[in-house]
């Protein structure tokens, strides 16, 4: 139940952070300090810590469009969420773009011609109007490829095709 509490708190603050419209270049600044300093943000989601000197470490630290937004996760306690919401964030912006997040796992990088054809497959399924393709080196798949994108996964791979030979053969 907490998990659940926790991804409608994230999905509710990063929807609010992209409706506060704040500059994308404060929030990324505010990415890197996170990610740069993770016993700041050990401190500031540690209960011992006074809210008061926590809210003093945020006007510090960081860009002033912030702050106030930093200030109101602070005070309800839910510094800890921070990253989730970050992402949440930019889930959220890129949803708003049309932008969909792919990840193609294959045996060997693509060259630039197949990872175009890739791309160009992935807007016309999801009818996206741009994606954002990581690649992830994956020997398991004895050849092709698998996409992860929209919830779906499409397996193009010969471990996946050995699978479905396999699972035809015991249906026999």
């Amino acid at each position: 139940m907490t998990q659940t509490i926790n991804r409608q708190a994230v999905k509710a603050y990063a929807v609010a952070l992209y409706e506060l419209g704040l500059p994308k270049e404060d929030i990324e600044t505010s990415v890197q300090i996170m990610e740069s300093a993770p016993q700041l943000m050990e401190a500031l989601s540690c209960p011992v810590v006074a809210l008061k000197e926590k809210l003093r470490c945020v006007d510090r630290i960081f860009p002033e469009s912030m702050r106030s937004f930093l200030k109101v996760v602070c005070t309800h306690g839910r510094w800890a969420l921070l990253k989730g919401i970050f992402d949440g964030y930019k889930e959220y912006a890129d949803s708003k773009k049309n932008v969909i997040h792919a990840v193609l796992r294959c045996v060997t990088p693509p060259d630039e011609r197949q990872l175009e054809g890739l791309r160009k497959y992935v807007l016309r399924r999801f009818k996206a109007d741009d994606v954002h393709m990581d690649i992830i080196k994956d020997p398991s798949l004895m050849g092709g490829f698998i996409i992860e994108a929209g919830g779906c996964e499409i397996d193009n791979s010969l471990r996946g095709r050995f699978n479905q030979l396999e699972q035809k053969l015991i249906r026999r």
